[in-house]
């Protein structure tokens, strides 16, 4: 059989890779599709370890001790570098709360379970990923999820005598029928686990097992196998985006194109006067060392200067991932990886070990963070008062929850913006005046309540109309409907919200939206069953509590009080609300504005005498909801002797 040889053009290949997913993270913009860089690593990744294995089980050599130690050395040495680096100057720069989010992701890390723990925080209410320094490791929990299966698995074939080429391709058939399903079921694990990635490295190891038999691909075939598999590869990182679900059958672009362009050899031409040259090469030797430190370097500049730092400093943190990538690749990786010594292999082992110690007593708060100004601590314990749900149970895809007596009946519909109300509605209805009446909530995070309203990304959405409508049938105690929202958002490019079918970012579908909505609502009034719709708050980047506090790169910390203007707000979102206030009291409804409750004039309300009013930027606290958003009152209880609005 063949032996597989050093190929430069794979090393050119990794720079094609790694720079499509650090222009994606840098300028989203640039290469909307750049995230696809990182099939390329796990095909090249199958085609190359897969490679080693064969070679190993052939000649009668493997083992698995030899196997796991060539991976430790691998991976460790830029590992472990990045772990401790974040770590310390996660202490410096970061606040309490962030920086026990830091342990967790790190310790995460440490543990190759990176994935799993994205896959679980992947709630509407988590942090941004901007401000998550290890996000990155999730690629690389997959990895060795995937290797730690892929050997046994494996050497059972071998050993078995079953016909190798059928059952790795069942095997890489199955995940990806499973990763299709997944696609459309739930995007979010289909993205993360295992084995809904698993056959992009199987479609490496199966390369790998043509060219061991083989050799390398023919310079003939590489005459359009190289330039179509680029082409692939060009059209996924330019065409595909992040609001469509992935991987999905859309992996294919990347996949196919990394395998054609590995399959045509060498030899032909765009491999070798491409991806073969020295400065490419040179990229794709610190390939992986670079992966590590981009990422961090970016998130910590979001964590410093917001969500859109200069380009002069985005440029900067790239320049200095490159700078640590190579010192790692010279001074760390090239001079652990093959040193003789014995001392090497259980020395990676315990550091890698301590990390993740260390990331675990971060997070659990035994290892402290460092002393900030009192002014700071009472902004970060405000922005803690995020319980919207106040203790209801979530469950399904839509939420149902009851609070209150058991007489008259508001039934309260929206997304999130309604759950916002859940602290109001539980006070008053404590108060004697309550009069036995309750609150029956049907509400999805991230689901509009408007009728025939899909998005690939959020199942939930077909769901909440039904399960309101069904709610409403049988419950004969209902007399009166709240129907609350950001609305805005769902009216916006980029989140993939369609109405039958058809983008509702555009200006005729919004207006079919809004029709069929109020449809909706006069149905309801007409079958004796008033309305009131609630408008939503004031929100955007500019009403995020996390800007009230600005900060250096020594993580010195400033007050930044100066409240957002109405004005910009009603210039962006104004004519969204203006329709629906008129399509709401054209069907009869009442309509509630928190506008002139939450902004004094010119400006809006950021802050209260207990620190931010909000704890995101598009939602209330719950304590400043308990105890001021009076607005919503009349509408869920109303004065006695009164008709509901």
């Amino acid at each position: 059989m063949s032996q597989l040889r050093y190929r430069a053009d794979i090393d050119g290949l990794r720079a094609m890779a790694v720079l499509g997913v650090i222009a994606y993270h840098a300028v989203p913009g640039l290469l909307p599709g750049g995230f696809t860089g990182v099939d390329i690593f796990f095909v090249i990744s199958g085609y190359l370890i897969s490679g080693i294995l064969y070679r190993a089980v052939v000649s009668g050599t493997f083992t698995f001790r030899e196997f796991y130690a060539r991976r430790i050395r691998r991976l460790f040495p830029a590992l472990i570098t990045l772990l401790l680096l974040c770590m310390c100057y996660g202490w410096v720069l970061l606040l309490p709360d962030e920086l026990r989010r830091l342990g967790k992701q790190v310790a995460a890390g440490a543990f190759f379970l990176q994935n799993f723990v994205l896959w679980q925080e992947s709630g509407y209410f988590d942090v941004s990923a901007n401000l998550k320094p290890l996000l990155h490791l999730w690629s690389l929990a997959v990895e060795e999820q995937f290797y730690i299966l892929f050997p046994p698995v494996m050497i059972l074939i071998w050993r078995r005598r079953w016909p190798f080429v059928p059952v790795m391709g069942a095997l890489l058939l199955a995940s990806f029928v499973l990763n299709i399903v997944m696609s459309f079921q739930d995007p979010v694990p289909d993205f993360f686990l295992t084995p809904y990635r698993s056959w992009e490295f199987l479609a490496g190891a199966l390369l790998a097992w043509h060219h061991f038999g083989r050799g390398h691909g023919e310079e003939r075939h590489g005459l359009w196998m190289a330039p179509l598999g680029g082409l692939l590869m060009v059209l996924g990182m330019t065409v595909l985006n992040s609001g469509q679900p992935y991987p999905g059958w859309r992996a294919l672009l990347p996949v196919c194109g990394s395998l054609l362009v590995i399959g045509a050899g060498p030899s032909s031409w765009m491999n070798r006067c491409i991806l073969s040259l020295r400065p490419v090469v040179m990229v794709g030797l610190v390939s992986y060392p670079l992966y590590l430190f981009h990422w961090p370097l970016l998130s910590f500049l979001h964590l410093v200067r917001g969500p859109h730092p200069s380009g002069l400093e985005t440029f900067a943190a790239l320049l200095l991932a490159g700078v640590l990538a190579v010192a790692t690749y010279l001074l760390v990786e090239k001079t652990l990886r093959r040193n003789p010594s014995r001392i090497i292999l259980p020395g990676l082992i315990g550091l890698f070990l301590f990390c993740g110690a260390a990331g675990l007593l971060v997070w659990k708060g035994v290892i402290p963070a460092r002393e900030v100004a009192p002014e700071v601590v009472r902004i970060r314990e405000a922005l803690a008062d995020n319980d919207i749900m106040q203790g209801l149970p979530q469950s399904g895809r839509i939420w149902i929850n009851r609070i209150g007596g058991a007489g008259a009946q508001t039934l309260v519909l929206g997304d999130s913006n309604a759950q916002m109300y859940i602290a109001r509605i539980t006070k008053i209805l404590a108060m004697p005046s309550s009069r036995d009446c309750g609150v029956l909530l049907v509400t999805a995070s991230g689901v509009p309540p408007l009728p025939d309203v899909d998005n690939p990304l959020k199942k939930s959405c077909p769901f909440l109309i039904p399960t309101f409508r069904e709610v409403l049938a049988c419950d004969p105690r209902v007399d009166h409907i709240v129907i609350a929202a950001l609305w805005n958002q769902y009216f916006y490019q980029g989140y993939g919200y369609l109405f039958r079918g058809e983008p509702l970012s555009r200006a005729d579908v919004r207006e079919k939206a809004l029709e069929a909505f109020g449809s909706m609502i006069r149905g309801l009034v007409d079958s004796g069953k008033p309305v009131t719709v609630v408008l939503d708050i004031p929100f955007g980047e500019n009403f995020d509590p996390k800007g009230l506090l600005g900060r250096d790169f020594l993580g010195r910390c400033r007050l930044i009080s100066e409240s957002p203007l109405r004005e910009d707000y009603l210039r962006k979102s104004g004519p969204i609300r203006d329709q629906i206030a008129a399509v709401a009291r054209a069907c009869g409804a009442t309509v509630i504005d928190p506008l002139g409750f939450l902004c004094d004039g010119d400006r809006c309300l950021i802050m209260d005498g207990d620190g931010p009013v909000r704890f995101d930027q598009g939602h209330l606290r719950p304590g400043f909801v308990r105890e001021k958003a009076s607005w919503i009152d009349g509408a869920i209880l109303p004065s006695p002797g009164s008709q509901r609005p």
